[in-house]
């Protein structure tokens, strides 16, 4: 972007910066405000809808410009930063009294913010992970894998895990990156840029210089201060690169501030149940089709009460265990609370008062943090010793937290000896705390008394009862007068400003005592800054303790959230296995289930599933309306939420650990990548029908509806066969071909419709399986309840008796 130097210093001076953030929008300070000009200001104006203006608007070369105040900036970055533009935040390093040479304000850029390199809470989502990648390709042998480092800077975390490219998609949706950072060689790969469509606002392309080992070592080495990454763990050189630019980049953003991270440590993939795009978007996990909403899984299944819990809730529906050891310990934790009503509630009053313990403390160590922070790392340790209480018989899980509990007493006690209960004109430190800084208070309060009898003072000598010692940062201490009031001010005192409202004066007394309360407030306040700094070098010490404290918390606060779903809407504990049954009774849809209780509408209709060894398909046919994709959906939600470790809704289930979940419901056409509804249809299934293992839990919805009904048909009766043949696995199969109903002579499949009857020309949905196989559609009865014309629903009725059955005979494989 092409900055125009302006003669004027300042202009100049913003130029400089300006080139050396090229791809930035530059937040220059001037005073109280940050300035924004040329492109940046356009820019600026149009996303955070502020007056456009400019400088020097009467020249002939005036300069776009518009401006924020620097008190309330955080709230425009933050919407800055969501828009996708990163902010160079250039402060002014001097002020006019201590610079001593001409020109400008020395000023230069303090931060860079970026998507992926946030700490402040008003910029986060308190509910997730903020995980900035680095992206690099390992070629080993004939294939390629590849290395994704991440780190989130507000909470510490480091990790490193490694992918093919077929799993790559999966991994990234997982982890909901806000940026990637990635070499320009790597994005010239013709697949990778279509890979990473859903992120492209997200990604960042740097050098490849950037990427090299040496470099990366180098910085890895000096960041964790150790002689050699091989003190940091058993790392190959592609998750050093990998982890080096990721490092690179923090340090890089946040100029001279130096923060504490987490050293990186491999992230366990084997043990996850994987679930690729197209399922995480069609089970609307945490969105759904139509873009963030409240109806989602990830909504409904949020009964935290602190946002490190939150994370953990959302950490697990991102990535869900088969480890059964794991699976129980959750199931245990949840059972107890759910019995333990007493203590759930106790719990849950106690937890909503601990503020984001895991983000604050990350910053205070930073020196991040505002000191109205202490404040709120005060209260949460002051909970903690309340929560023992109900622990008392805890399950194995929340075992770990017990020691912590009171383990940061002290430290909390010095706390609320140190620290006043609001920071005010007195500053954050409590004066009694340090005697020196009593002693700077003292003055300050004597002083402020001595002005006061100087201003009675002044006024018996001068006769002007409107007379007023005042203050401003410019000038510091003055007296002031009414203009009418000049000629009775005696010679003593000194004229320092006339202004229309009046005339402002100052003495050598006068001087003397704003001197004193002057310094003994600067004095107060390095020395106030002292005291902070030493309670964050005291923080660094426990900061490790204080985070294991926050995991542990987190999985309290989840297994009491879980109780409470479980609790609120009667749900049932799952028994896992490593068979491959899949058996619920009485099973709901979670989510539509939370909705009609929320909008007090009718119960929602329970319904059985038994898919086994000897039968893992069930066939389901019938017409849309009553209620085949739903069936299809909550059994395979049933699945997932059992393998996140919580009670599912239903009155008994009992489910083999799975290894991945597949969905292919509905399809909509894909105009960018030019691929029709039915492409997209079959590239679903295609993932499907090569991935999937026995261990797999399948619902295919409608296969080959997109084609002719010849076409359709064929590839429907293919895939069954397929599938009960070959895979094997569980699975849910609807459609409305009722010729499917000649692969009866399959023993691994079963047929299954839902109750309908016809009365007075209408058709009741009772949304109840039964087993056979519908010999209806009902297409026009729905198209009549959709609101087709009457004139088209008769003529459609006439047709009917008039077409000829058509009938399709296909030969059954061996």
């Amino acid at each position: 972007m092409t900055v125009v130097l302006k003669e004027t210093p300042i202009m100049a001076q913003y130029g400089k910066i300006k080139a050396q953030y090229p791809d930035c929008l530059v937040f220059f300070r001037l005073g109280d405000f940050y300035e924004l000009f040329d492109e940046d200001a356009k820019i600026a104006s149009k996303v955070l809808q502020i007056v456009l203006t400019a400088r020097h608007k009467n020249s002939s070369t005036p300069v776009p410009m518009c401006g924020v105040p620097a008190h309330a900036s955080d709230t425009y970055i933050a919407k800055l930063v969501k828009a996708g533009y990163k902010v160079a935040v250039c402060e002014q390093l001097e002020d006019e009294e201590s610079k001593d040479v001409k020109g400008p304000i020395h000023r230069d850029v303090v931060r860079v913010i970026t998507p992926g390199t946030l700490t402040e809470d008003t910029l986060l989502d308190a509910k997730e992970n903020n995980f900035l990648i680095s992206l690099v390709r390992c070629d080993v042998a004939k294939s390629s894998v590849y290395v994704l480092a991440y780190v989130d800077i507000s909470t510490g975390d480091f990790f490193i895990q490694s992918h093919p490219l077929a799993e790559l998609e999966e991994a990234l949706y997982a982890l909901n990156p806000k940026e990637i950072l990635i070499s320009e060689p790597l994005w010239k790969n013709d697949s990778i840029p279509f890979l990473l469509k859903s992120w492209k606002h997200a990604v960042t392309i740097l050098p490849e210089s950037r990427f090299e080992i040496e470099g990366c070592e180098h910085r890895l080495s000096m960041f964790f201060q150790v002689e050699s990454t091989q003190g940091l763990g058993s790392f190959s050189k592609a998750e050093i690169c990998a982890a080096g630019v990721v490092v690179d980049y923090v340090v890089l953003t946040q100029k001279r501030q130096t923060l504490k991270l987490n050293r990186p440590k491999h992230h366990r993939q084997d043990h996850w149940v994987r679930l690729d795009a197209f399922t995480r978007k069609n089970l609307e996990i945490f969105e759904t089709f139509s873009g963030p909403n409240q109806h989602t899984l990830a909504r409904m299944m949020d009964r935290t009460v602190t946002a490190f819990g939150a994370r953990l809730l959302t950490h697990r529906l991102q990535h869900p265990t088969q480890d059964l050891e794991i699976l129980n310990k959750r199931l245990d934790s949840v059972a107890y609370f759910l019995q333990h009503d007493e203590n759930r509630a106790g719990i849950q009053a106690l937890l909503k008062n601990i503020p984001d313990l895991e983000r604050i403390v990350t910053r205070l160590v930073n020196a991040r943090g505002h000191p109205k922070e202490w404040l709120s790392l005060r209260q949460g340790l002051g909970v903690l010793p309340h929560l023992e209480c109900f622990l008392e018989s805890c399950p194995q899980e929340i075992l770990p937290l017990i020691p912590h509990l009171t383990y940061y007493n002290d430290f909390y006690e010095t706390l609320c000896c140190a620290f006043q209960e609001e920071g005010g004109g007195d500053g954050w430190i409590k004066p009694q705390y340090s005697r020196e800084l009593e002693a700077l208070h003292h003055i300050h309060q004597n002083a402020a008394q001595i002005l006061e009898a100087l201003q009675r003072r002044y006024i018996e000598i001068t006769g002007i009862n409107s007379l007023k010692i005042k203050y401003n940062r410019i000038i510091g201490h003055y007296i002031e007068i009414p203009p009418h009031s000049i000629s009775k001010m005696p010679f003593e005192f000194t004229l320092k400003q006339t202004l229309t409202t009046g005339a402002r004066y100052t003495t050598g007394e006068l001087c003397d005592v704003a001197a004193q309360l002057e310094t003994a407030a600067q004095k107060a306040q390095i020395l106030e800054e002292e005291i902070i700094q030493n309670f964050s070098k005291s923080l660094s010490q426990i900061h490790e303790n204080l985070k294991q404290a926050c995991e542990f918390l987190g999985i309290l606060d989840v297994s009491v959230a879980l109780a409470e779903l479980a609790h609120q809407h009667h749900y049932t504990r799952p028994h896992l296995d490593h068979s491959t049954v899949f058996q619920v009774e009485g099973a709901r849809h979670p989510v539509i289930e939370w909705v009609f209780f929320h909008q007090n509408q009718k119960k929602f209709i329970a319904n059985h599933c038994e898919l086994t060894q000897e039968q893992p398909l069930w066939m389901m046919t019938g017409p849309n309306m009553a209620g085949k994709s739903t069936f299809l959906r909550q059994n395979a939600l049933i699945a997932f939420m059992a393998h996140v470790g919580s009670f599912v809704p239903a009155k008994f289930a009992k489910i083999g650990c799975v290894d991945r979940i597949f969905t292919r419901v509905g399809a909509n056409d894909d105009l960018a990548r030019g691929q029709s509804t039915f492409m997209v249809e079959m590239l679903e299934t295609a993932c499907i029908l090569n991935q999937a293992t026995k261990r797999s839990f399948v619902i295919l919805d409608e296969v080959g509806r997109g084609t002719s009904t010849r076409d359709g048909l064929a590839l429907a009766w293919a895939c069954v066969e397929y599938m009960v043949k070959h895979l094997k696995c569980r699975t849910l199969f609807s459609t409305h071909y009722h010729e499917l109903a000649a692969l009866s002579y399959l023993p691994e499949l079963r047929f299954f419709t839902f109750k309908i009857t016809e009365w007075n020309e209408q058709i009741i949905f009772f949304h109840e399986i039964t087993e056979g196989i519908s010999d209806q559609s009902y297409g026009v009865h729905v198209a009549r309840l959709a609101g087709i014309p009457e004139a088209i629903i008769s003529r459609a009725q006439d047709l009917l008796q008039q077409f000829p059955e058509q009938k399709l005979f296909l030969r059954n494989q061996s």
